[in-house]
Protein backbone atom coordinates (compact mmCIF):
# COMPACT_ATOMS: atom_id res chain seq x y z
CA UNK A 1 0.00 0.00 0.00
CA UNK A 2 1.39 3.38 -1.03
CA UNK A 3 1.64 5.90 1.79
CA UNK A 4 1.38 9.64 1.12
CA UNK A 5 1.86 12.42 3.68
CA UNK A 6 0.56 15.93 2.97
CA UNK A 7 2.12 18.61 5.18
CA UNK A 8 0.41 21.99 4.98
CA UNK A 9 1.63 25.33 6.34
CA UNK A 10 -1.42 27.60 6.00
CA UNK A 11 -4.59 25.57 6.39
CA UNK A 12 -6.94 28.15 4.84
CA UNK A 13 -4.98 28.21 1.61
CA UNK A 14 -3.80 24.64 1.27
CA UNK A 15 -6.28 22.28 2.88
CA UNK A 16 -8.92 22.47 0.16
CA UNK A 17 -6.34 21.87 -2.54
CA UNK A 18 -5.17 18.81 -0.63
CA UNK A 19 -8.74 17.52 -0.31
CA UNK A 20 -9.28 17.81 -4.07
CA UNK A 21 -6.03 15.97 -4.76
CA UNK A 22 -6.88 13.25 -2.23
CA UNK A 23 -10.20 12.62 -3.94
CA UNK A 24 -8.47 12.24 -7.29
CA UNK A 25 -5.78 9.95 -5.85
CA UNK A 26 -8.40 7.59 -4.43
CA UNK A 27 -10.02 7.45 -7.87
CA UNK A 28 -6.76 5.90 -9.11
CA UNK A 29 -6.56 3.32 -6.34
CA UNK A 30 -8.18 2.52 -3.02
CA UNK A 31 -4.93 0.95 -1.85
CA UNK A 32 -3.56 4.22 -0.55
CA UNK A 33 -2.87 5.41 2.97
CA UNK A 34 -3.08 9.21 2.89
CA UNK A 35 -2.53 11.43 5.90
CA UNK A 36 -2.65 15.19 6.30
CA UNK A 37 -1.02 17.31 8.99
CA UNK A 38 0.30 20.76 9.80
CA UNK A 39 3.98 20.81 8.88
CA UNK A 40 5.66 21.65 12.18
CA UNK A 41 3.22 19.67 14.34
CA UNK A 42 3.52 16.52 12.22
CA UNK A 43 7.27 15.89 12.14
CA UNK A 44 7.09 12.96 14.57
CA UNK A 45 3.96 11.56 12.94
CA UNK A 46 5.71 11.65 9.57
CA UNK A 47 8.68 9.68 10.90
CA UNK A 48 6.32 7.11 12.43
CA UNK A 49 4.23 6.92 9.26
CA UNK A 50 7.28 6.33 7.01
CA UNK A 51 5.56 7.67 3.88
CA UNK A 52 6.57 6.82 0.36
CA UNK A 53 5.78 10.39 -0.70
CA UNK A 54 5.85 13.67 1.24
CA UNK A 55 3.95 16.59 -0.32
CA UNK A 56 4.45 20.09 1.05
CA UNK A 57 4.98 23.66 -0.08
CA UNK A 58 8.54 24.59 -1.13
CA UNK A 59 10.91 24.81 1.87
CA UNK A 60 11.48 28.57 1.77
CA UNK A 61 13.14 28.97 5.17
CA UNK A 62 15.90 27.13 7.00
CA UNK A 63 13.49 25.63 9.55
CA UNK A 64 11.34 23.83 6.99
CA UNK A 65 14.28 22.81 4.79
CA UNK A 66 16.19 21.40 7.78
CA UNK A 67 13.19 19.42 8.99
CA UNK A 68 12.38 18.21 5.49
CA UNK A 69 15.98 17.13 4.92
CA UNK A 70 16.03 15.00 8.08
CA UNK A 71 12.58 13.60 7.28
CA UNK A 72 13.73 12.52 3.84
CA UNK A 73 16.96 11.13 5.25
CA UNK A 74 15.06 8.91 7.69
CA UNK A 75 12.02 7.94 5.60
CA UNK A 76 13.62 7.91 2.11
CA UNK A 77 10.36 9.39 0.81
CA UNK A 78 9.95 11.13 -2.52
CA UNK A 79 9.59 14.84 -1.69
CA UNK A 80 7.22 16.90 -3.81
CA UNK A 81 6.97 20.65 -3.30
CA UNK A 82 3.70 22.16 -4.43
CA UNK A 83 3.36 25.90 -4.88
CA UNK A 84 0.03 27.07 -3.46
CA UNK A 85 -0.18 30.79 -4.25
CA UNK A 86 -0.66 30.38 -7.98
CA UNK A 87 0.43 33.90 -8.89
CA UNK A 88 3.81 35.60 -9.01
CA UNK A 89 5.31 38.77 -10.29
CA UNK A 90 8.75 38.24 -11.67
CA UNK A 91 11.05 40.94 -10.32
CA UNK A 92 14.24 39.26 -9.12
CA UNK A 93 13.64 40.14 -5.47
CA UNK A 94 10.11 38.71 -5.57
CA UNK A 95 11.34 35.53 -7.24
CA UNK A 96 14.02 35.17 -4.56
CA UNK A 97 11.40 35.64 -1.83
CA UNK A 98 9.27 32.93 -3.42
CA UNK A 99 12.04 30.32 -3.52
CA UNK A 100 13.57 31.46 -0.23
CA UNK A 101 16.97 32.76 0.84
CA UNK A 102 17.90 29.50 2.55
CA UNK A 103 19.99 26.74 1.02
CA UNK A 104 19.44 22.99 0.90
CA UNK A 105 20.58 19.97 -1.06
CA UNK A 106 19.57 19.92 -4.73
CA UNK A 107 18.43 16.35 -4.08
CA UNK A 108 16.04 17.30 -1.28
CA UNK A 109 13.04 18.11 -3.48
CA UNK A 110 12.42 15.47 -6.13
CA UNK A 111 9.71 17.39 -7.98
CA UNK A 112 8.41 20.95 -7.90
CA UNK A 113 4.81 21.44 -8.99
CA UNK A 114 3.97 24.87 -10.39
CA UNK A 115 0.92 26.33 -12.04
CA UNK A 116 1.96 28.26 -15.14
CA UNK A 117 4.48 28.02 -17.97
CA UNK A 118 6.14 31.35 -17.22
CA UNK A 119 6.18 30.66 -13.49
CA UNK A 120 7.81 27.27 -14.06
CA UNK A 121 10.37 28.75 -16.41
CA UNK A 122 11.46 31.70 -14.27
CA UNK A 123 11.28 30.03 -10.87
CA UNK A 124 12.80 26.88 -12.32
CA UNK A 125 15.75 28.80 -13.69
CA UNK A 126 16.26 30.45 -10.30
CA UNK A 127 15.98 27.17 -8.40
CA UNK A 128 18.50 25.52 -10.70
CA UNK A 129 20.83 28.51 -10.59
CA UNK A 130 20.85 28.52 -6.79
CA UNK A 131 21.41 24.78 -6.52
CA UNK A 132 17.96 23.81 -5.24
CA UNK A 133 17.11 21.32 -7.95
CA UNK A 134 19.27 18.83 -9.84
CA UNK A 135 17.48 19.13 -13.15
CA UNK A 136 14.88 21.54 -14.53
CA UNK A 137 12.94 18.55 -15.86
CA UNK A 138 11.96 17.97 -12.25
CA UNK A 139 9.81 21.11 -12.39
CA UNK A 140 6.30 20.21 -13.53
CA UNK A 141 3.60 22.55 -14.82
CA UNK A 142 0.07 21.52 -13.91
CA UNK A 143 -2.27 24.52 -13.77
CA UNK A 144 -3.93 26.02 -10.71
CA UNK A 145 -6.11 23.71 -8.61
CA UNK A 146 -8.57 26.44 -7.61
CA UNK A 147 -9.26 27.20 -11.28
CA UNK A 148 -10.49 23.65 -11.80
CA UNK A 149 -14.07 24.93 -11.77
CA UNK A 150 -15.80 21.56 -11.88
CA UNK A 151 -14.11 20.58 -8.61
CA UNK A 152 -14.14 23.91 -6.81
CA UNK A 153 -17.88 24.36 -7.36
CA UNK A 154 -18.44 21.12 -5.48
CA UNK A 155 -16.41 22.48 -2.56
CA UNK A 156 -18.58 25.56 -2.15
CA UNK A 157 -21.50 23.57 -0.78
CA UNK A 158 -19.33 22.56 2.20
CA UNK A 159 -19.25 26.14 3.49
CA UNK A 160 -21.86 26.86 6.20
CA UNK A 161 -22.54 30.27 4.64
CA UNK A 162 -23.26 28.87 1.17
CA UNK A 163 -27.04 28.20 1.53
CA UNK A 164 -27.63 31.65 3.02
CA UNK A 165 -25.70 33.36 0.22
CA UNK A 166 -27.50 31.43 -2.51
CA UNK A 167 -30.92 32.07 -0.99
CA UNK A 168 -30.19 35.78 -0.59
CA UNK A 169 -29.11 36.04 -4.24
CA UNK A 170 -32.36 34.41 -5.43
CA UNK A 171 -34.28 37.53 -4.37
CA UNK A 172 -32.71 39.62 -7.11
CA UNK A 173 -32.82 39.67 -10.90
CA UNK A 174 -29.10 40.35 -11.16
CA UNK A 175 -26.11 40.03 -8.84
CA UNK A 176 -23.02 42.23 -8.83
CA UNK A 177 -19.91 41.24 -6.88
CA UNK A 178 -17.92 44.15 -5.43
CA UNK A 179 -14.29 43.54 -4.41
CA UNK A 180 -12.74 45.72 -1.70
CA UNK A 181 -9.19 46.04 -0.40
CA UNK A 182 -8.53 49.48 1.02
CA UNK A 183 -6.99 48.74 4.42
CA UNK A 184 -4.21 51.38 3.97
CA UNK A 185 -6.97 53.96 4.46
CA UNK A 186 -7.21 52.78 8.09
CA UNK A 187 -3.51 52.41 8.84
CA UNK A 188 -1.65 54.65 11.25
CA UNK A 189 1.87 55.91 10.53
CA UNK A 190 3.07 53.17 12.86
CA UNK A 191 1.24 50.57 10.75
CA UNK A 192 2.95 51.88 7.62
CA UNK A 193 6.27 51.60 9.46
CA UNK A 194 5.75 48.00 10.56
CA UNK A 195 4.64 47.02 7.06
CA UNK A 196 7.87 48.30 5.53
CA UNK A 197 6.62 51.49 3.87
CA UNK A 198 9.71 53.39 5.04
CA UNK A 199 12.22 50.82 3.81
CA UNK A 200 15.21 50.22 6.07
CA UNK A 201 14.17 52.83 8.65
CA UNK A 202 14.56 51.13 12.05
CA UNK A 203 12.63 53.42 14.38
CA UNK A 204 9.30 55.23 14.16
CA UNK A 205 10.69 58.02 16.31
CA UNK A 206 13.38 58.74 13.71
CA UNK A 207 10.97 59.26 10.83
CA UNK A 208 11.28 62.66 9.21
CA UNK A 209 8.29 64.94 8.75
CA UNK A 210 8.66 64.40 5.01
CA UNK A 211 8.40 60.62 5.43
CA UNK A 212 5.34 60.94 7.65
CA UNK A 213 3.63 63.24 5.17
CA UNK A 214 4.37 60.81 2.36
CA UNK A 215 2.59 58.03 4.28
CA UNK A 216 -0.33 60.32 5.11
CA UNK A 217 -0.72 61.20 1.42
CA UNK A 218 -0.99 57.51 0.56
CA UNK A 219 -3.52 57.07 3.37
CA UNK A 220 -5.54 60.02 2.05
CA UNK A 221 -5.48 58.67 -1.51
CA UNK A 222 -6.84 55.31 -0.34
CA UNK A 223 -9.43 57.04 1.85
CA UNK A 224 -10.77 59.23 -0.96
CA UNK A 225 -10.80 56.37 -3.45
CA UNK A 226 -12.62 54.06 -1.03
CA UNK A 227 -15.22 56.71 -0.23
CA UNK A 228 -16.01 57.28 -3.90
CA UNK A 229 -15.89 53.56 -4.70
CA UNK A 230 -18.31 52.56 -1.93
CA UNK A 231 -20.55 55.63 -2.27
CA UNK A 232 -21.03 54.77 -5.94
CA UNK A 233 -22.14 51.28 -4.91
CA UNK A 234 -24.62 52.78 -2.46
CA UNK A 235 -25.90 55.15 -5.13
CA UNK A 236 -26.47 52.45 -7.72
CA UNK A 237 -27.96 50.09 -5.11
CA UNK A 238 -30.53 52.77 -4.27
CA UNK A 239 -31.35 53.24 -7.94
CA UNK A 240 -31.58 49.49 -8.64
CA UNK A 241 -33.50 47.88 -5.75
CA UNK A 242 -34.10 44.70 -7.77
CA UNK A 243 -30.33 44.13 -8.09
CA UNK A 244 -28.24 42.53 -5.35
CA UNK A 245 -24.68 43.54 -4.45
CA UNK A 246 -22.22 41.26 -2.69
CA UNK A 247 -19.48 43.42 -1.14
CA UNK A 248 -16.62 41.01 -0.44
CA UNK A 249 -14.14 42.36 2.07
CA UNK A 250 -10.44 41.72 1.60
CA UNK A 251 -9.00 39.15 4.06
CA UNK A 252 -6.82 41.88 5.62
CA UNK A 253 -9.89 44.04 6.19
CA UNK A 254 -11.64 41.09 7.80
CA UNK A 255 -8.74 40.24 10.12
CA UNK A 256 -8.27 43.92 11.03
CA UNK A 257 -11.99 44.20 11.91
CA UNK A 258 -12.33 47.42 9.93
CA UNK A 259 -15.67 49.03 10.74
CA UNK A 260 -15.92 51.28 7.69
CA UNK A 261 -18.26 48.94 5.83
CA UNK A 262 -20.81 48.76 8.65
CA UNK A 263 -22.69 51.62 6.98
CA UNK A 264 -23.68 49.21 4.20
CA UNK A 265 -25.78 47.12 6.57
CA UNK A 266 -28.67 49.56 6.21
CA UNK A 267 -29.25 48.62 2.57
CA UNK A 268 -31.44 45.60 1.94
CA UNK A 269 -29.89 44.74 -1.42
CA UNK A 270 -26.26 44.94 -0.20
CA UNK A 271 -24.78 41.83 1.42
CA UNK A 272 -21.40 42.43 3.10
CA UNK A 273 -19.30 39.26 2.96
CA UNK A 274 -17.17 39.68 6.09
CA UNK A 275 -16.04 36.08 6.49
CA UNK A 276 -13.24 34.36 4.61
CA UNK A 277 -14.95 32.80 1.59
CA UNK A 278 -13.39 31.92 -1.77
CA UNK A 279 -14.16 34.54 -4.38
CA UNK A 280 -15.09 31.73 -6.76
CA UNK A 281 -18.13 30.93 -4.62
CA UNK A 282 -19.50 34.40 -5.30
CA UNK A 283 -18.37 34.50 -8.93
CA UNK A 284 -20.33 31.32 -9.57
CA UNK A 285 -23.58 33.24 -8.91
CA UNK A 286 -22.54 36.75 -10.00
CA UNK A 287 -23.42 38.47 -13.27
CA UNK A 288 -20.71 41.14 -12.99
CA UNK A 289 -17.66 41.88 -10.84
CA UNK A 290 -16.59 45.39 -9.84
CA UNK A 291 -12.97 45.84 -8.79
CA UNK A 292 -10.03 48.24 -8.43
CA UNK A 293 -7.32 46.30 -10.35
CA UNK A 294 -7.58 43.22 -8.16
CA UNK A 295 -6.02 39.91 -9.19
CA UNK A 296 -9.56 38.52 -8.78
CA UNK A 297 -10.02 39.97 -12.26
CA UNK A 298 -8.38 36.88 -13.75
CA UNK A 299 -10.50 34.50 -11.71
CA UNK A 300 -13.63 36.32 -12.87
CA UNK A 301 -12.49 35.82 -16.46
CA UNK A 302 -12.30 32.07 -15.94
CA UNK A 303 -15.90 32.13 -14.68
CA UNK A 304 -16.84 34.20 -17.78
CA UNK A 305 -17.99 37.03 -15.52
CA UNK A 306 -17.53 40.48 -17.10
CA UNK A 307 -15.54 42.90 -14.96
CA UNK A 308 -15.82 46.63 -14.35
CA UNK A 309 -12.63 48.39 -13.32
CA UNK A 310 -12.66 51.57 -11.21
CA UNK A 311 -9.38 53.43 -11.50
CA UNK A 312 -7.55 56.70 -10.94
CA UNK A 313 -6.38 58.62 -13.98
CA UNK A 314 -2.86 58.79 -12.50
CA UNK A 315 -2.55 55.04 -11.87
CA UNK A 316 0.71 53.57 -13.13
CA UNK A 317 0.70 51.10 -16.03
CA UNK A 318 -2.83 52.29 -16.79
CA UNK A 319 -2.74 51.42 -20.49
CA UNK A 320 -2.24 47.72 -19.75
CA UNK A 321 -4.62 47.70 -16.77
CA UNK A 322 -7.46 48.99 -18.93
CA UNK A 323 -6.96 46.11 -21.37
CA UNK A 324 -7.61 43.54 -18.67
CA UNK A 325 -11.22 44.43 -17.84
CA UNK A 326 -14.29 44.36 -20.04
CA UNK A 327 -15.38 47.83 -18.82
CA UNK A 328 -13.43 50.63 -17.15
CA UNK A 329 -14.57 53.84 -15.46
CA UNK A 330 -12.44 56.47 -13.75
CA UNK A 331 -13.39 56.79 -10.10
CA UNK A 332 -14.90 60.25 -10.67
CA UNK A 333 -17.11 59.02 -13.51
CA UNK A 334 -20.11 57.91 -11.44
CA UNK A 335 -22.57 58.51 -14.27
CA UNK A 336 -20.73 56.24 -16.69
CA UNK A 337 -20.38 53.55 -14.03
CA UNK A 338 -24.07 53.66 -13.09
CA UNK A 339 -25.16 53.58 -16.73
CA UNK A 340 -22.97 50.55 -17.31
CA UNK A 341 -24.61 48.63 -14.47
CA UNK A 342 -28.09 49.63 -15.55
CA UNK A 343 -27.40 48.08 -18.94
CA UNK A 344 -26.48 44.41 -19.22
CA UNK A 345 -22.70 43.97 -19.17
CA UNK A 346 -21.53 41.40 -21.69
CA UNK A 347 -18.51 39.13 -21.30
CA UNK A 348 -15.70 40.03 -23.72
CA UNK A 349 -12.60 38.14 -24.82
CA UNK A 350 -9.48 39.93 -23.55
CA UNK A 351 -6.22 38.79 -25.20
CA UNK A 352 -3.95 40.29 -22.52
CA UNK A 353 -5.85 38.59 -19.71
CA UNK A 354 -5.78 35.29 -21.56
CA UNK A 355 -2.02 35.57 -22.02
CA UNK A 356 -1.58 36.18 -18.30
CA UNK A 357 -3.79 33.25 -17.46
CA UNK A 358 -1.68 30.97 -19.62
CA UNK A 359 1.65 32.32 -18.35
CA UNK A 360 0.66 32.08 -14.69
CA UNK A 361 -1.88 29.26 -14.59
CA UNK A 362 -1.54 27.28 -17.85
CA UNK A 363 -5.17 28.12 -18.60
CA UNK A 364 -6.62 28.51 -22.11
CA UNK A 365 -10.14 29.42 -23.16
CA UNK A 366 -12.23 26.46 -24.38
CA UNK A 367 -9.52 23.98 -23.47
CA UNK A 368 -10.06 21.18 -20.96
CA UNK A 369 -8.47 22.25 -17.71
CA UNK A 370 -7.63 19.42 -15.32
CA UNK A 371 -4.89 20.65 -12.97
CA UNK A 372 -5.97 18.45 -10.06
CA UNK A 373 -5.68 15.35 -12.22
CA UNK A 374 -2.17 16.37 -13.30
CA UNK A 375 -1.02 17.06 -9.74
CA UNK A 376 -2.50 13.80 -8.45
CA UNK A 377 -0.90 11.88 -11.31
CA UNK A 378 2.58 13.18 -10.47
CA UNK A 379 2.09 12.27 -6.81
CA UNK A 380 0.60 8.84 -7.55
CA UNK A 381 3.36 7.91 -9.99
CA UNK A 382 6.25 9.26 -7.90
CA UNK A 383 8.41 6.26 -7.07
CA UNK A 384 12.12 6.90 -6.99
CA UNK A 385 13.55 9.30 -4.44
CA UNK A 386 16.86 11.05 -5.04
CA UNK A 387 19.35 9.73 -2.51
CA UNK A 388 20.64 12.19 0.07
CA UNK A 389 24.33 11.59 0.65
CA UNK A 390 25.65 11.54 4.21
CA UNK A 391 28.61 13.51 2.85
CA UNK A 392 26.44 16.32 1.42
CA UNK A 393 27.28 19.58 3.20
CA UNK A 394 23.62 20.63 3.22
CA UNK A 395 22.57 17.31 4.75
CA UNK A 396 25.19 17.65 7.48
CA UNK A 397 24.04 21.21 8.15
CA UNK A 398 20.43 20.07 8.55
CA UNK A 399 21.34 17.21 10.90
CA UNK A 400 23.43 19.56 13.06
CA UNK A 401 20.72 22.24 13.12
CA UNK A 402 18.27 22.83 15.98
CA UNK A 403 15.61 21.10 13.90
CA UNK A 404 17.85 18.07 13.52
CA UNK A 405 18.53 18.05 17.24
CA UNK A 406 14.80 18.15 18.02
CA UNK A 407 14.25 15.02 15.95
CA UNK A 408 17.31 13.30 17.43
CA UNK A 409 16.27 14.07 21.02
CA UNK A 410 12.79 12.73 20.37
CA UNK A 411 14.18 9.52 18.87
CA UNK A 412 16.53 9.10 21.85
CA UNK A 413 13.72 9.60 24.33
CA UNK A 414 11.49 7.13 22.55
CA UNK A 415 14.31 4.61 22.21
CA UNK A 416 15.11 4.53 25.93
CA UNK A 417 11.45 4.61 26.96
CA UNK A 418 10.31 1.93 24.55
CA UNK A 419 10.14 -1.82 24.56
CA UNK A 420 12.08 -4.00 22.16
CA UNK A 421 10.19 -3.88 18.88
CA UNK A 422 10.59 -3.09 15.22
CA UNK A 423 9.98 0.57 16.03
CA UNK A 424 12.84 0.46 18.54
CA UNK A 425 15.16 -1.03 15.95
CA UNK A 426 14.07 1.65 13.48
CA UNK A 427 14.83 4.37 16.03
CA UNK A 428 18.23 2.87 16.73
CA UNK A 429 19.07 2.77 13.02
CA UNK A 430 17.90 6.36 12.60
CA UNK A 431 19.97 7.53 15.57
CA UNK A 432 23.05 5.74 14.28
CA UNK A 433 22.61 7.40 10.88
CA UNK A 434 22.31 10.86 12.43
CA UNK A 435 25.35 10.30 14.64
CA UNK A 436 27.34 9.01 11.67
CA UNK A 437 26.55 12.17 9.70
CA UNK A 438 27.61 14.34 12.64
CA UNK A 439 30.92 12.49 12.82
CA UNK A 440 31.43 13.04 9.10
CA UNK A 441 30.70 16.72 9.62
CA UNK A 442 33.39 16.99 12.26
CA UNK A 443 35.89 15.04 10.19
CA UNK A 444 35.24 17.14 7.12
CA UNK A 445 35.45 20.35 9.14
CA UNK A 446 31.89 21.46 8.38
CA UNK A 447 30.57 23.90 10.94
CA UNK A 448 26.87 24.68 11.19
CA UNK A 449 26.35 28.36 11.87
Amino acid sequence: MKKIMFLYHVEEREYQIIEMIKSQLFSYSEKLDIRVGEFYHSIKDTIDFKPDVIVSIPPRDCYSSNYLTVLKLLTKAVVISMTTEGHHTFEDKIVQDVIGFNSYSPKLVDYYIMWGAKTSNILGRKLFGTGKVTNRKRIKTTGYAFYDLERTRKLFTDYPAYPEIVNWAKQYSRIHLVITGFSPADWSVQDYFYLGFFGEQKSVSKLTEEQIQEALKVKERYTLFRDKYINDIISVAEQMPDTGFFVKLHPVEISSKIRYYEKLSGYKNIYVVSTALPVGMLLSIADTMIHYNSTCNMEAYIYSVPTILRFLAQDSNLENILKESAYSYEINDREGFVNCLQNKCEFRRLPMTEKKLFDLFNWKMNKKYKPVEKIASYIFNAKKSQHLSCFDKEVIKAVESKEGEVIEEWLLYRFFEGKISRKMLYDLTALMKLQFIKIIGKLEGFVHV
